[in-house]
């Protein structure tokens, strides 16, 4: 037998979740009034065959359901799939939008955007779909790779005040591992683009086909 809840009931629900939604507006309006740039990496079943060199594009394919387990000792020339290289540049631009690939993909960042902009994160894609994001980078003068323990692992949420932003700037920004204080770097944390390691990248899983939007925020 179907129940019909009274109207008192269902107003008292619907207003329990006005804060909740009022709160997720409110982050976006406050951190859309700072947004310096923004960039969407997109999952694909099918890598685009195109190479999105130089294409100044504001997104970045990355292949579904893919996990390559990143470890140390890995020889940067092998397989590069769903490494965002990061660079550090005159502003932001993609300069290679296609990490589907096995050359891996390429976006240039201010050098300072440890210290100047936070980067926000919302997954808009197919609920369930999600990402499990390590920055990494190689002991400079080896081709030793270490990556943070420090994860960014999100998944498309449904509901009232979905999707929401993740403040990610530590995950996205910084290296973190304990391996790293005995070496040049002599500390655990390690701010892109510290000398002390090189070819910093992303290491972007993926499970399902998720959509992730990118928001660096001035601080």
């Amino acid at each position: 037998m179907t129940r019909v809840l009274p109207a008192r009931l269902l107003t008292l629900a619907a207003l329990a979740l006005i804060p909740r939604m009022a709160a997720a507006q409110s982050v976006v309006a406050t951190i859309a009034t700072d947004k310096a740039y923004s960039v969407e990496v997109i999952a694909h079943n099918t890598c685009p065959l195109q190479e999105f060199d130089g294409s100044n594009r504001r997104s970045i394919a990355v292949l579904a359901n893919y996990n390559d387990s990143t470890v140390p000792n890995e020889d940067l020339n092998l397989d590069k799939t769903n490494a965002i290289y990061l660079t550090p540049g005159a502003g932001f631009q993609v300069l290679d939008g296609n990490a589907c690939d096995r050359h891996g993909g390429m976006l240039q960042l201010p050098p300072d955007v440890a210290s100047t902009f936070q980067v926000w994160v919302r997954l808009v894609g197919k609920p369930g779909s999600a990402i499990d994001v390590s920055t990494c980078a190689t002991i400079a003068g080896t081709t030793t790779i270490v990556c943070s323990t420090d994860a960014l692992a999100r998944t498309r949420l449904t509901g009232k005040g979905q999707p929401s932003f993740t403040n990610a700037t530590g995950a996205l920004t910084t290296v973190v591992n304990s391996s790293l204080t005995t070496t040049l770097c002599g500390a655990s944390t390690v701010s892109l683009f510290n000398t002390c390691l090189a070819n910093y990248f992303w290491d972007w899983d993926t499970s399902g086909r998720p959509h992730a939007q990118l928001w660096f925020v001035q601080q």
